[in-house]
């Protein structure tokens, strides 16, 4: 098997840690396991030993495993709970059989995770670590460490939503991680740890939830010119000379191997799929596959009864004209329990379905001479209802209201800041704060590209530059859209955490009428809860 087979195993699970167990589906070739602590396999006969993990986690202190959430509104499975009431705590997971030689040097270590409202450490002691080892593990040779509380207390501050809905942005999952590079070739051992010390949590709600660990061989930054940003590699003359072009600001990525760009991008190859702006990112890398979760319909109206792995949520192909966006709408994070027969967030009667969504693009959107910007309650339908953008996991994003455009829906959503609508399509009002992006949006840098408006324009993430969140900017301020300009992305949206509208107040460019909304019931025959 090629170099470029091997590390595309590594970057489609090789050595991926799922610790959800919400059922006993088996693993899927391309996606996470179902069970606890699963190293997932990629089934290739060629494949040589590769990196496999312990079987159990290894726990000190005040971590222990367990069920995550309320199985009535969130059914988060089990995982790993560290508990800051406690002085100390951490969780542990080995992976040997590294290869330098197949894989390469740099690798990305990155958890998702839940820390609720009062967890609290003192001096900062909230971390992620890698110590490297040689001779299976006998030989320790060196460690890396990355405190990760300051970016909690950031978000904690810059997320929450005190004007809309208190509950949203105060605990929700976001990705943690940390880029290295191994320090010497003969490493073959890493440990994988997530801890805290200096404890100062109250006794409730004071936990950090993981249900995914994941080490990820990733390409060798350019030039080592940006290993701790939130997004990829500098777009340096080097690194763009070595990529097609493809239209637009995208560029397909061959990695020195044939240069004819793929048909069709999905798990297999979304991370050669490359954006251009002031640096290089791969946005639907990580975005591809979700899961069917049981309860859900599926595409012709049936209720699933067992979780099932879909791995082409979401494909990319391209014409002269357009980047063409086939979704599934399957969100790819935790959702709420729906439909919420328990009314534990506003007693939402519909499912979350599988879709069959074709978006189109423009792979260079035009200004709207006539555009038109929301007012404060949408009475001038600045933006329509239904469907005006896509993220880069497929899900569609709304505007901000809901009931007919009358009520702001955002107090409706949950924690992930979604629900699904009465065609049964899961959607966005806000900022989708539990997207995963490949990279820790943390705040220390211009957020990534998280998604893309039906006019073209882009959609980034909150942030403007180091500490500085784009709604606050005084140098470049957002207009009534949510837009601005800068000379590396040109014209794009910025989310607003806790401020209207939310995502974007207006279509800045024209829109493409290939994404008008089509009207009908959902497929299939919906089960009887839904005529209730």
């Amino acid at each position: 098997m090629s170099r470029d087979a091997v590390l595309l195993a590594a970057l489609a699970g090789v050595v991926l840690v799922a610790l959800s167990g919400r059922d006993s589906a088996a693993a899927d070739p391309v996606g996470p396991a179902s069970g606890a602590r699963m190293l997932v396999a990629v089934p290739l006969e060629a494949v040589p030993a590769g990196p496999s993990s312990e079987s159990l986690v290894r726990l000190s202190g005040a971590a222990r495993e367990g069920d995550l959430g309320d199985p009535r509104s969130e059914p988060f499975g089990r995982g790993i709970i560290l508990s800051s009431a406690s002085p100390s705590g951490s969780a542990t997971w080995k992976v040997t059989g590294l290869d330098t030689a197949t894989l390469g040097r740099w690798y990305a270590f990155r958890i998702r995770a839940l820390v609720q409202e009062r967890f609290s450490v003192r001096k900062d002691d909230l971390f992620l670590r890698v110590d490297f080892a040689s001779a299976g593990g006998t030989r320790p040779l060196d460690q890396i460490t990355k405190s990760i509380f300051e970016q909690v207390e950031r978000e904690r501050a810059d997320l929450r939503d005190a004007g809309t809905n208190r509950n949203l942005g105060a605990a929700t999952w976001r990705h943690y991680a940390m880029r290295f590079r191994l320090p010497f070739p003969e490493i073959d051992t890493v440990e994988l740890t997530v801890g805290f010390a200096n404890g100062a949590g109250d006794r409730e709600r004071s936990d950090l939830w993981i249900d995914e660990i994941e080490l990820v061989a990733i390409p060798e930054p350019a030039e080592h010119a940006s290993p701790g940003r939130a997004g990829g590699s500098d777009a340096g003359p080097a690194a763009v000379a070595a990529l097609v072009p493809i239209g637009g600001r995208w560029y397909y990525d061959p990695r020195g191997g044939s240069r004819e760009v793929p048909s069709r991008f999905d798990h297999t190859n979304a991370d050669r799929l490359v954006y251009m702006a002031d640096r290089l990112e791969s946005p639907f890398a990580g975005n591809t596959t979700a899961w069917l979760r049981a309860g859900h319909l599926d595409l012709e109206g049936r209720k699933v009864e067992q979780d099932r792995f879909v791995p082409d949520n979401v494909a990319i192909s391209f014409t002269p004209t357009h980047m063409v966006v086939k979704s599934r709408n399957l969100p790819n994070h935790p959702t709420a329990v729906f439909p919420d027969r328990w009314r534990l967030l506003d007693g939402n009667p519909n499912f979350i379905q599988e879709q069959d969504f074709t978006w189109h693009i423009p792979l260079e959107p035009r200004e709207n001479p006539n555009r038109v910007a929301m007012d404060e309650t949408n009475s001038n339908r600045g933006l329509p209802g239904g469907p005006i953008g896509v993220a880069v996991n497929g899900v569609i994003f709304f505007n901000p209201f809901d009931e007919h455009g009358r009520v702001d829906a955002v107090w409706r959503t949950d924690r992930c800041c979604g629900h699904p609508s009465p065609s049964q399509s899961y959607h966005y009002h806000k900022y989708p704060v539990c997207l995963n992006t490949p990279w820790s949006d943390d705040g220390t840098a211009h957020s990534p590209l998280i998604g893309f408006l039906f006019d073209g324009f882009p959609v980034y993430g909150p942030y403007e530059t180091a500490g500085e969140m784009a709604q606050h900017s005084k140098t470049n301020p957002l207009n009534a859209f949510n837009a601005h300009f800068d000379e590396a992305r040109g014209w794009h949206y910025h989310v607003t955490p806790g401020r209207y509208p939310h995502i974007a107040g207006g279509f800045w460019g024209e829109l493409e009428m290939k994404n008008r909304p089509r009207r009908g019931p959902p497929r299939g025959r919906p089960p009887a809860e839904l005529s209730r």
